[in-house]
Parts: structure tokens; C-alpha cells; sequence
């Protein structure tokens, strides 16, 4: 061991000795008769339904929360004894106002509070009869509470009676009963009966019931029964008349430019008339059509909170508006049931300019930094159609090891139109939903140059459509999908690979890529409530399917032609699946598994270069470097410098535990598993067939930590390989291989990614 590894070694030690000595410090510096509240603990003394889940609610309502511990420790209580009271910016203020927490006094403890707020939510969880007290156990200096609980019976519903009398109001009652939240035999739960009192407003208001309170409706418990409740929903006696009243829409206008400097000057003004609504916009910055495809209020009719909330949603996810505001007034000349209603829009500014700069650097002695340049125009036609234009470059080279000239350069570009509704040459339905269906048109060029190897141009053109069926599913049809690759600059050392490798060589040739792309996408994480999530992608990608029916010149080695250039012919299949349990308030155990299988047929020996499965990376297998692993249990020998390994088959799973420390800093601990394959096993590429693949799987575990500040999270996972699949069978699995403490051991196989957000 030199001395730079021994100083760092009696440094840790001096770090944690003085933490220990700090930590055992804080009980002495408590003020004079105070002790060190330590936390409470739950015990029942009976076993009550769903045990753990109400054992957590309880634990929740306990107030104060003690000191924080990390690894046993108190750390941020041991950093603010470090420090005195600051008279500035300096150390002092950081150890007691932003590192550090000031000590729990059990003088704030107020246990018999507690104990009536844990009895009273067991009430509302059923627990009619429940029992809880309190025992404080004291130390010379610290004190801890133990509340012990007697839940008692789980008091279910009997029977539910809605109101009978032939009031509008109740009748609309009745029939929204048929869909409650409450079931005879259900738990009596507070929180669910104020959901169906929510339930039951939202069903009045669909009706017209503008004026109608949730707190209007009294839900009368009747618990004289053995173990069971029967509820009794009834309207309050003495509500507003306006309550009773089923109100229609009588205008509509909207205000499209609207903010607070031009109120005035848009209240005198007339507007256009249209056949539904008004439209105030005196500089003429949007055409009336996407109001008649957003607004779904119309006048004349009941006003239905349904239709109010898709206009909201339909108009925020538009895209130019920054605020959406809208409001309900009764004409002051009627005394009908009418609402007047005015939609306050206030728009983004119509054009932006984003520049973003970024560096890497790679432990392969690679280092590169990129430009990406976006403007965007939110409303170019005055239908918010959104103008992308997209311009970037960079570079990667090579700063040290073995030189093989292989530095890379990047040019893009793309330029995309998103328009907010179907645009085709058959008439479509613009569907009653808040989600904002749209059409993309796009046309990018890319080019890829590595010096002394090739030079890869690709110029692509997309025509596709987006829309959601639902808040879970979304889908994207793009039916005209083409990709014309051109590459150029070949050098004779590039070529020679080439010219061993008919795979690789079909994948620099000169084609088309003619087809078309579906997906849908299944997400229910914004269901909050929910403990376990899922989400799920599935992919499909053809090309040359219809045009092998349409262009059949052929080429002199027989492929099918688009003028003179041979066009690719595959399917393409991934499924890609993501769970998150939430374990408690602070874990969570990610799982994802990916399967992708490319088919090529016709005039494709191999599936284009840019549709093939690579694996690795910071978002992939992290113990290994992106491009560098497979495919199956081939090793390119130039792996790390050229990193270009591509198959049409992949399998690749993730399980991932995740976990808050403190502050924004989260934590993980995760193993990947996963290879690519080619269909058809390639002569110079030994053991990247598919034949073999269950015994050829590379697996990888590691840690990291993610900085998550909400509107950025920074990652860094250290990995290292568990089992290498290049490795003759019998010794793939490296376990027995594992030295930290060894320099060449950790420079081989330590990888530390770093990245900008979760892996998935």
C-alpha cells in the first residue's frame, strides 16, 4: 500500500472516529433537564385486519419525528452540536442551519395528544371500540414512548339508505348509487365515505347542479347494530336555492391573448361572433378552428362538469397557453338557471431558443463534448401548430492509451411539425377526450464520421400520428417511416473488415428504409394511490413489406430496388415492461425486462445497422460499456475502441432497490442481466448465434447514488461484472475473481456511469 492509499485509509477512520466521538457528545449537550426524544413504537395487543398497512398510517401521525439516523448514527444531530450559534455565512451557519438538525426535545413530546389523534383515526378506520394508551420509558437521557393499542371488532356496512324524496337533487342521487364506493360488507372507512361524497357531487354536477357543495350531503351513521353500521345519506334541509337548480350554458367567449396589463381594453372589446362561442382577439394570433375542436361546452345545454374539464385539459395540452383560466357568471338581465362562461387564455411566448452545451469523458481514455441548438415556434399557422428546429454537433477523441485513430464527429439536424388534431386525407373524429390528439411530420438528416474508418449519412422522413384512448394507454401510428442511408469516405482498413463480415457489410450499403412503426404504451403511475406500478411498451417496425409488392426492379445481385438502391425488409418486435413497488415511504423495488426480436427476409441478409439491439451502457447493463458486450459470447477484440456491437435479438431484465437517504440524495443497489444475439450466427463473429443463448446471459451488480432535485436528477452508479459471458464455459461466473483492493482488478472492471436521470 503507498502512502497516498494509506493516508486516504487513516483519513476514513479519522472521519468516522470523529463522528462516533460526536455522536456520543450529543446526549451531553442537551439543555439542562432535558433528555433526547428517541422515537415511539406500535405495539397491538390484539391482531387487527390489514395489520401492517394500518400499523404504517399510525406510525405516520406520531409527531415529532425524531432525529434522523443514517447507519445508526445521528449524523445531522452529531453536525449541528459540531457548530455554534452563527454570526454569518460561514461554517458555523452551514453546521446548524443547512447540514445539521437541531436536537427532538422529549419536552415537545405530547403523548396523551398523540394517543387521542391514533384513537380517532382508528375510528375512522372501523375501529369503533379501539383502546390506546401510552408508557414513556426513560434513560438518564434520552426518552422513548411505546403505545400500545387494542383495535378491537372491524365494524363493517350493513346496509346503505339514499334519500326517497322526488326532489331532482336526490333522484340524481339514486341513480349515481348504482356505481358507490360503499358496499355492504365493506369496511366502514372515513376516507372512502368522503370519496363517495365527492363521487356524488361530481354526478351533480354532470347534471347541472353548478351551485351544488359537497358538504350540502350528510352521510348519518348508525352503529347500534353488532359489528356492522348502516349509513344513512341524506341532502342538508337548509341549502341555497341556487344548490337546487340545474343550470345551461348560455355564451361562451374566449380571450386567446389574455393577461392582466390588457383586462381592460379586452372587456370593450366586441370579438367575432362564431356559431358556438365569441372569440376576443383583436391581433388575429389564432384561427377560431382549434377552439371549436377544444371547447366542448355548447351553448344551450346543461352545463356538465365533464365537458368543463375537457375543454380545460384539451386547451392546456394545445401547447401555447401558459394559464388557463375560466369562469361562471349568471347574466345579470335573466332570472333563468344560465351561466355565462369566459376562457381566459394567456400564451408562452411564441418563440424560443434553447442552447444546450455538454462534455463526457469515458475511462477508455475517450473524452467529447456536444451542441444542441432547438428553436421553436409554438403557433406558426395560428392553429398551434409547434415549428421544431433542431441543430447539433459534436465529438469524441481519443486522449491516451493505444491511438487507433478512431475519433468520431456528429452532425444532426431536424426540422418537425406537430399539429393538434388528425391531419389526413380522410375525414377522422375529433374524439370527446382531454387528450389532444396530433400529427407529426419531420424530416432529419444525421451524419457519423470517424476518421480514418467511414463517414454514415442518413437523411430520414416521418409523417405519424399520437393519441390517447385514456389516461393508461397512448399510441403512436407513423405509417410513413423513411430512412435513406448513404455511406461515403470508406478507408481500406474499413474496408478489409467489410469485406470478412457480410453483415457488417450489408449494413454500410447504400439503401431504404420503407415502412412503418406502431406502438402502445400502458402507464398507471399517476394513479398516486397506488403502491405497485406498471408500465408497459410494446413496439412493432416493419420495412418493405408493401414496397416489395410495389417496386420489384432488382439489382444485379438480385435485390429489390427504389431508384437503383436496394431498401431493407424486416420485422421487428420489443416488448419492454417497468414495475415500481413501493416497499414503504422510503424503498422502492424497480424491476424492468426488455425483448426485442428483428427478423430480416428479402433483400436483408442482416437488419440495418440503426434497427439492430446494442446493450450496456449507463441505461443498460452498467457493468459494461455501451456497444461493447455480445453479441452472444463473442468478444470483439477492439471492443473498446471501435464499441460497435449491434444484434437482432435481445433479452435484458434489471432489478433495481432504491432508497431515500436524505435530503435529495437517494440511493440503489441493483444487478443487470441481459445479452444481444444475432439471428443467424455470423462465421467471423464465433458463439453470436442464438442457438446457445440461456448459457451466454452477462450479468452485473453494482451501487449508485441519484441526486434527485425534482426538475433534474443526477446519477452515478458504480458497476462491476458478476459473470462474463466471452469466458470459456465453467468459468463465466466471476465471482471468486471480485479484489477491490487490487488497482488492475478495479481499472478492468469497475464502470462508473454517470447520467442524467433514473436508468427506467
Amino acid at each position: 500500500m503507498n502512502s497516498s492509499e494509506l493516508m486516504k485509509r487513516n483519513l476514513s477512520y479519522i472521519v468516522i472516529l470523529i463522528l462516533t466521538l460526536s455522536s456520543c457528545s450529543n446526549l451531553k449537550k442537551l439543555p439542562a433537564g432535558e433528555k433526547l426524544y428517541t422515537g415511539a413504537t406500535i405495539k397491538f395487543t390484539d391482531k387487527p385486519e390489514e395489520k401492517k398497512e394500518l400499523e404504517e398510517d399510525l406510525d405516520g401521525l406520531i409527531r415529532p419525528r425524531p432525529n434522523k439516523k443514517f447507519l445508526g448514527m445521528r449524523i445531522k444531530l452529531s453536525l449541528y452540536n459540531l457548530g455554534k450559534e452563527p454570526k454569518g455565512k460561514g461554517l458555523n451557519y452551514l453546521l446548524r442551519e443547512k447540514w445539521g438538525e437541531p436536537p427532538v426535545l422529549f419536552s415537545k413530546v405530547r403523548p396523551a395528544y398523540t394517543s387521542a389523534v391514533l384513537r380517532s383515526h382508528l375510528e375512522n378506520k372501523s375501529y369503533f371500540d379501539s383502546r390506546v394508551r401510552f408508557e414513556v420509558q426513560e434513560k438518564e437521557k434520552t426518552a422513548h414512548v411505546v403505545y400500545t393499542i387494542r383495535a378491537g371488532h372491524s365494524y363493517t356496512i350493513n346496509d346503505i339508505f339514499l334519500p326517497e324524496d322526488s326532489s331532482m337533487v336526490s333522484s340524481v342521487i339514486r341513480a349515481a348509487g348504482n356505481s358507490s364506493l360503499i358496499k355492504p360488507g365493506d369496511p366502514f372507512d372515513l376516507d372512502i365515505i368522503r370519496a363517495e361524497r365527492e363521487r356524488i357531487d361530481e354526478a351533480l354536477k354532470e347534471e347541472g347542479f353548478f351551485y351544488f357543495n359537497p358538504d350540502f350531503l350528510l352521510f348519518e351513521v348508525d352503529s347500534t347494530l353488532q359489528g356492522k353500521v348502516n349509513l344513512y345519506v341524506t341532502v342538508k334541509p337548509q341549502i341555497p336555492y341556487l344548490a337546487k337548480q340545474q343550470f345551461r350554458i348560455n355564451t361562451i367567449t374566449i380571450y386567446p391573448n389574455y393577461t392582466l396589463d390588457k383586462d381592460s381594453v379586452y372587456q370593450h372589446s366586441a370579438g367575432r361572433k362564431y356559431r358556438t362561442f365569441t372569440l376576443v382577439d383583436p391581433d388575429s394570433l389564432f384561427r377560431a378552428n382549434i377552439f371549436r375542436r377544444s371547447v366542448f361546452l355548447k351553448p344551450d345545454s346543461l352545463y356538465r362538469r365533464s365537458s368543463h374539464n375537457i375543454t380545460l385539459r384539451r386547451l392546456v395540452t394545445l401547447g401555447p397557453f401558459k394559464f388557463i383560466k375560466a369562469n361562471f357568471d349568471r347574466p345579470a338581465d335573466s332570472l333563468q338557471p344560465l351561466l355565462n362562461t369566459t376562457l381566459y387564455l394567456t400564451p408562452y411566448p411564441k418563440r424560443t431558443l434553447q442552447v444546450q452545451l455538454s462534455g463526457s469523458s469515458k475511462s477508455n481514455n475517450f473524452v467529447g463534448s456536444e451542441i444542441n441548438v432547438q428553436l421553436t415556434n409554438r403557433n406558426l399557422f395560428r392553429g398551434a401548430e409547434a415549428l421544431e428546429v433542431h441543430v447539433g454537433g459534436g465529438f469524441e477523441t481519443q486522449v491516451g492509451g493505444n491511438q487507433l485513430s478512431t475519433n468520431s464527429y456528429t452532425l444532426t439536424g431536424e426540422v418537425a411539425l406537430n399539429v393538434p388534431r388528425f391531419v389526413s386525407p380522410f375525414r377522422l373524429i375529433n374524439p370527446r377526450t382531454p387528450y389532444v390528439p396530433r400529427t407529426r411530420v419531420s424530416l432529419s438528416y444525421e451524419q457519423l464520421s470517424r476518421t480514418n474508418l467511414y463517414t454514415l449519412r442518413a437523411l430520414r422522413l416521418g409523417w405519424g400520428y399520437s393519441w390517447q384512448k385514456n389516461r393508461y394507454w397512448e399510441y403512436t401510428l407513423t405509417p410513413l417511416n423513411i430512412s435513406y442511408t448513404l455511406p461515403g469516405n470508406i478507408t481500406p482498413e474499413f474496408q478489409q473488415m467489410l469485406d470478412q463480415d457480410l453483415s457488417l457489410r450489408q449494413t454500410f450499403e447504400k439503401q431504404f428504409i420503407l415502412g412503418s412503426v406502431y406502438s402502445a404504451k400502458y402507464n398507471n403511475q399517476l394513479d398516486l394511490k397506488r403502491r405497485n406500478t406498471t408500465v408497459a411498451d410494446f413496439n412493432v417496425d416493419v420495412s418493405g413489406n408493401l414496397a416489395g409488392l410495389i417496386f420489384t426492379g432488382k439489382n444485379d445481385v438480385g435485390q429489390k430496388t427504389l431508384l437503383s438502391v436496394p431498401y431493407s425488409q424486416y420485422i421487428r418486435f420489443t416488448a419492454d415492461f417497468r414495475n415500481f413497488w413501493k416497499l414503504n415511504k422510503t424503498m422502492t423495488w424497480a424491476n424492468r425486462l426488455i425483448a426485442g426480436y428483428g427478423y430480416s427476409y428479402g433483400n436483408s441478409v442482416s437488419m440495418p445497422f440503426v434497427k439492430q439491439y446494442f446493450i450496456g451502457g449507463s441505461n443498460s447493463i452498467r457493468a459494461f460499456r455501451a456497444r461493447t458486450l455480445g453479441p452472444g459470447s463473442y468478444q470483439s477484440p477492439t471492443s473498446d475502441l471501435l464499441a460497435s456491437e449491434a444484434g437482432d435479438i435481445k433479452l435484458e431484465a434489471t432489478t433495481e432497490l432504491r432508497a431515500k437517504l436524505f435530503s435529495i440524495v437517494n440511493g440503489a443497489i441493483f444487478v443487470d442481466a441481459g445479452n444481444i444475439w444475432l439471428r443467424k450466427e455470423n462465421p467471423v463473429k464465433p458463439g453470436s448465434g442464438f442457438s446457445d443463448f440461456q448459457r451466454e446471459f452477462a450479468v452485473g451488480t453494482g451501487a449508485g447514488l441519484r441526486f434527485d432535485a425534482s426538475i433534474l436528477v443526477v446519477r452515478f452508479d458504480l458497476a462491476f461484472p458478476l459473470r462474463k459471458p466471452w469466458l470459456p464455459e465453467g468459468e463465466r461466473w466471476v465471482l471468486d475473481e471480485i479484489r477491490f483492493g487490487d488497482r488492475t482488478w478495479r481499472r478492468e472492471n469497475l464502470i462508473l456511469n454517470i447520467a442524467i436521470g433514473y436508468p427506467f
